[in-house]
């Protein structure tokens, strides 16, 4: 690998693990990479270019197995939408003037304040749809098992993809002996990491979500 792809691979890790951690952030999820919590837990990321993120966790208690799925309204990282004038450069005066007022008259219109509003506001999390169901232990088995049929543990954190749209699938497995986090860009249906994430999708309530 050259120099300038090793940097193009990096800067990408970077820009796509930044999306991941604002979105937990607002999910309000703890911090697994430091320190071990008391409890296995498996933790994905689903971030969808065009559907709310999702977020669901399993975990390994001492009455038994949970899993928990969460939604937010919209992406942490959505961009910011903002009403730009745009003025032909060929445009006369006359023409700039007429594009100027039609301009702040759609700007000070209330239907486009409003929209504009609710397509910046701050992602939150939906607790209407919020499910914590039990998981039985041939559940939590085979989660393990669609794990080490993928080599989990050996895969590489993150890889470059040349894809834009698509959505961010983000695997945490923490363990009383160690932590390792995958992340990949719209895997492949018949790749073994993603089967491991869809388990966990099919356990979820979040089943029905559109996948890509």
């Amino acid at each position: 690998m050259t120099d300038k792809m090793q940097y193009s691979q990096t800067a990408y890790c970077q820009m796509a693990l930044v999306s991941a951690s604002a979105n937990l952030f607002f999910f309000k999820a703890p911090v697994l990479s430091n320190y071990y919590l008391g409890n296995d837990t498996y933790r994905f990321l689903w971030l969808r270019s065009f559907h709310r993120p999702v977020l669901l966790t399993l975990t390994q208690q001492t009455g038994g197995a949970t899993l928990r799925t969460q939604f937010l309204t919209k992406s942490a990282t959505a961009p910011r939408l903002e009403q730009i004038l745009f003025v032909p450069p060929t445009a006369s005066q006359a023409e700039a003037a007429r594009l100027q007022q039609d301009f702040d008259a759609k700007r000070k219109n209330p239907k486009v304040q409003r929209e504009l509003a609710e397509h910046n506001r701050p992602a939150e999390p939906l607790p209407q749809l919020e499910n914590v169901h039990s998981i039985t232990p041939r559940q939590w088995q085979q989660v393990e098992q669609l794990l080490a049929t993928s080599s989990f543990q050996q895969l590489p954190p993150c890889e470059l993809s040349p894809a834009t749209d698509g959505a961010y699938w983000v695997f945490e497995s923490h363990q009383a002996n160690g932590y390792h986090m995958v992340f990949r860009h719209s895997p492949d249906k018949r790749d073994g990491f993603r089967k491991a994430c869809e388990y966990l999708i099919e356990l979820s309530s979040a089943r029905n979500e559109e996948r890509y």
